[in-house]
This record gives structure tokens, C-alpha cells and sequence, in this order.
């Protein structure tokens, strides 16, 4: 196999599997399993270095690289008399500062990211969208720091059904599911 022939398949392999990522993600399809680093923040320089580098074996980081290797090390075979080790050379750096470039974006990006903390919806008035059957699970609707959010709901009450369109006090979150009460059954406890 020549470089040639070894860079066009690792730019087809990064540019064919981030076309795919893009388009999965337009359908709502989600790669589960595999493996990559979370940047947590804080800490010490050598901490963050080891964090840096170790996030840059995730996917999207992952065909970068091939993507940025294969595209470098295709230009500089067809515009350059290069060395094929200096060629190699090259393009891995190239494609090592392309991976580097996309965690930073992520890494940018997800610090402004925080978790809604299920504590912070105790007490939160909605309005249940999916009814509640006897022992079932429902839909509410509710507003948090002003964005409107939907969650799944069963009745603080499990054989208590709850009719579609009914406000409702959240009294507890676990487990992605919020537990609700009537509004006008909790105003008169």
C-alpha cells in the first residue's frame, strides 16, 4: 500500500464517518457505547494537560484526525517532493492539531453546560400535557429560569389519576421522572 492510497482512505473514513455522525443526529439516532475523557474543569495545569490529552481519544477528535491526516497528507503527495516520512510527519501533526482544535470547541461549548438539579424543580407549577392513568406515567409541562421544559409524571399519589390539561406542583424528581400533586389539592393540604 502506498501513502497515497493510505491518506485517501483515511480522508474517506473521516469525512464518510462524520457525514454519517451528522446525518444520525439529524434523525435523532444516538451512538451509544465506546469510549472518551470528560473535561471537568478546575484543577491544577498538569491535571488539565492530562485531561486535554486524554479527551483526545473521543470520536468526533477521532475523525478529525483521520480526516485532517488523509486531506494534509493527500496535498502535500500531490504538490510536494517531500520524503514519505516527512509527508507522515506532517500530516500527523496536521491531524493532531485538527483533533486538538474540535476539543477545545467541546471543551469551550460544554462549560457553560450545567445539569438541572432535581432539587430546583420541588415546588415547580405545570400543566400535565399526557394524562395520568391510575399507577401510570404522564407528561408535564413547566417554565425553569425562563425555558419552557417537559419531563415525565406520575402522580405523587401512584392510584391517583390525573386528567390532561390540570396544573400541578412537582413534589419530587427521581429518575428522570417528576412527581406531581394537583394544584388545588396541594393549596388545600
Amino acid at each position: 500500500m502506498t501513502l497515497s492510497i493510505l491518506f485517501v482512505i483515511c480522508f474517506l473514513v473521516g469525512i464518510g464517518v462524520s457525514a454519517v455522525s451528522l446525518f444520525a443526529g439529524f434523525l435523532h439516532l444516538h451512538h451509544h457505547g465506546g469510549f472518551h475523557f470528560h473535561h471537568h474543569g478546575g484543577g491544577s495545569l498538569l491535571k488539565s494537560s492530562s485531561e486535554f490529552f486524554g479527551s483526545l481519544f473521543n470520536f468526533a477528535a477521532l475523525t478529525m484526525f483521520l480526516t485532517c491526516f488523509g486531506g494534509v497528507g493527500i496535498l502535500l503527495e500531490e504538490t510536494t517532493r517531500l520524503a514519505g516520512g516527512v509527508d507522515v510527519v506532517l500530516a500527523g501533526g496536521s491531524g493532531v492539531a485538527g483533533a486538538a482544535a474540535v476539543v477545545r470547541i467541546v471543551q469551550a461549548l460544554s462549560r457553560r453546560e450545567h445539569p438541572l438539579q432535581p432539587i430546583e424543580l420541588v415546588g415547580t407549577v405545570g400543566k400535565l400535557t399526557i394524562p395520568i392513568r391510575e399507577g401510570g406515567t404522564g407528561e408535564v409541562v413547566y417554565v425553569v429560569d425562563g425555558k419552557r421544559r417537559c419531563s415525565g409524571a406520575r402522580s405523587d399519589e401512584a392510584q391517583r389519576p390525573i386528567s390532561r390539561g390540570t396544573e400541578v406542583v412537582i413534589t419530587r424528581y427521581d429518575k428522570g421522572i417528576a412527581y406531581v400533586c394537583e394544584f388545588d389539592r396541594m393549596i388545600a393540604r
